[in-house]
């Protein structure tokens, strides 16, 4: 069985949604030489946080920016979702961030906070504005911060029957439920 939230959509305004309740609200800033990806990731973890928004980030420069982005995967053109490795060393200014922290599983069992991080950089010398899915390894410059907010009232669902492999280094697409 497949979940209709899996399926391509079958008229041009359909869409899923689910409701949830704001927690608590928090600013995060962190000065150079902090990872981004790292640090949110910690901050979740010390906190409790298994679901949250990531909104707003002001001021802010990464030296180096390592990212996902979105390339064509040629063995297999039907794969939308392929994405490769990509890195500036420049020092590049953050334009705009947000994401999503939810869970994802892990060797042995359980689960981590999973900061899945959306930016747009550029704006420095021989740097174009690009973007991508934040990857660790991402260390401020300067200082950078931003909004968490937590999410309450969710939680995750996988496709149906698919097993979630704690050591792949991808995981499938989810989906929330209302608790």
């Amino acid at each position: 069985m497949t979940y209709n939230w899996e399926m391509d959509a079958t008229h041009p305004a359909e869409y899923h949604s689910v409701e949830v309740q704001r927690g608590r609200e928090f600013i995060l800033r962190m000065t150079t030489g902090a990872d981004v990806f790292l640090a949110c990731q910690a901050f979740a973890q010390d906190h409790d946080i298994r679901f949250a928004k990531i909104h707003a980030a002001f001021m802010g420069g990464l030296q180096p920016a390592r990212f996902l982005v979105w390339t064509p995967d040629t063995a297999q053109p039907d794969n939308w979702h392929n994405e490769t490795a990509m890195e500036i060393q420049n020092l590049s200014m953050v334009l705009s961030m947000s994401g999503i922290i939810h869970p994802r599983p892990v060797k042995g069992g359980g689960e981590e906070p999973f900061p899945a991080i959306h930016f747009v950089t550029g704006g420095a010398w021989n740097v174009p504005t690009i973007g991508g899915h934040l990857l660790d390894g991402s260390i401020v410059k300067g200082v950078i911060e931003f909004f968490i907010t937590e999410i309450k009232g969710i939680d995750v669902l996988y496709p149906e029957g698919e097993m979630i492999d704690p050591h792949a280094e991808a995981f499938p697409e989810n989906w929330y439920k209302e608790i």
